[in-house]
């Protein structure tokens, strides 16, 4: 398919913000939704007796396990390509990915500090 007299750059300009916009929209639903969802079924396959009184170190227990980190930064590395390579085409990319990473601080936040387990200490 070839380009208008123009350049293919109207349509490069359209597809990166499609993929920046929609793919923003789409990761920062699985970072709200997956982490609940992960943390309702471990509830629901662990769940102990009413009866018992739990202590904090018993509730912290009960947390979904740690995933690492290496997620984040691939997520991070895949934005900053997408900004460096093409932001003659989408010059409204930094702005998009500043907004981007603003929620993504705030919500990998929740989820490290409120809905996973805690790492275990341990040498390098």
């Amino acid at each position: 398919e070839d380009c208008s007299a123009g350049g293919c750059l109207i349509e490069l300009a359209q597809q990166l913000a499609v993929i920046m916009i929609g793919k923003q929209i789409i990761n920062n639903a699985q970072e709200i939704l997956l982490p609940k969802a992960k943390a309702w079924w471990h509830n629901k396959r662990v769940k102990l007796s009413k009866k018992h009184t739990k202590t904090r170190w018993e509730e912290d227990y009960q947390l979904v396990d740690n995933e690492g980190l290496f997620e984040e930064y691939l997520e991070m590395v895949l934005q900053f390509g997408f900004i460096t390579i093409f932001v003659a085409a989408f010059p409204l990319a930094p702005l998009f990915a500043l907004l981007n990473n603003w929620v993504e601080i705030r919500l990998d936040a929740q989820k490290y500090v409120c809905e996973n387990r805690r790492i275990v200490a341990e040498r390098a």
